[in-house]
């Protein structure tokens, strides 16, 4: 079973880092490496984009 979680954003700035290191604590103890994260960018006016790309490039179960 893959569990998907999906996270919709808008100018997460500043929490976006925590909120990823939060949901894989979480899921790595759930489902070591039979999960996916999907941030989806509502519009944001700051770098979240920015900053989701770089987790996605850093872990291949992200996706943006």
């Amino acid at each position: 079973m893959l569990i998907s979680v999906v996270v919709p954003c808008y100018n997460e700035e500043p929490v976006i880092r925590e909120t990823h290191r939060r949901l894989l604590e979480v899921l790595e103890q759930l489902e070591p490496d039979r999960f996916e994260i999907l941030y989806v960018n509502d519009g944001s006016c700051d770098r979240t984009l920015e900053l989701l790309e770089e987790l996605q490039a850093l872990d291949a179960r992200v996706r943006v």
